[in-house]
């Protein structure tokens, strides 16, 4: 994330969380996927896509906005959903949403983009782009599949079925993937 949504993200969390009710709903049908506790071992990265998601509600969104990071959350505001493949290049990190075609390039100064151009691998992430006073950021929420799922995932984003519906099931398909040893992505991440 750029430094200046990085230095307010904690508190946006914290501010959304005196929403309660409105983050009950957000957790309620982000857990039809299956409830997950701090005994679990997709705990953080689960609890991170969560709070991603409280975030760019446009509930939260309007409670939030007469606050002190009110630029912030107009920010969050422009957030966009996407399944994305990752291009990393020598100092930049391309992302093409493989579902709705958008095409990103991460602001050098975002620090999961400086992360993925050092690792210089690529791959495929559910996560949420938002335009940011250096360009454009990734949200901490953001999930990578394996790269042995990238050529599986390719003939599933062709199916038509609804976009949330889709990310969902290649989460599912994640998870299984992570938890069957003897799974092979091929053999998991199909319809």
């Amino acid at each position: 994330m750029t430094p200046s949504l990085a230095a307010v993200y904690d508190d946006l969390v914290a501010e959304a969380s005196r929403h309660e009710s409105i983050v009950a709903e957000i957790r309620a049908a982000f857990e039809r996927l299956g409830a997950f506790s701090p005994t679990d071992a997709w705990f953080e990265e689960r609890s991170a896509a969560l709070w991603d998601r409280v975030l760019v509600d446009p509930r939260i969104g309007a409670a939030l906005a007469g606050g002190a990071h009110a630029s912030a959350v107009q920010q969050l505001g422009r957030a966009q959903r996407g399944l994305f493949e990752v291009h990393p290049h020598e100092r930049t990190v391309d992302m093409i949403c493989m579902v709705r075609g958008g095409a990103f390039r991460l602001a050098e100064s975002d620090d999961v983009a400086r992360a993925m151009w050092r690792g210089g691998e690529g791959g495929w992430i559910d996560g949420h782009v938002v335009p940011s006073t250096e360009g454009v950021a990734l949200l901490p929420g953001f999930l990578v599949h394996a790269a042995e799922a990238t050529e599986p995932m390719r003939a599933l984003v062709t199916e038509d079925q609804p976009f949330e519906a889709l990310l969902d099931s290649l989460l599912l398909m994640r998870h299984r993937l992570a938890s069957l040893s003897r799974m092979r992505a091929k053999q998991v991440y199909r319809r």
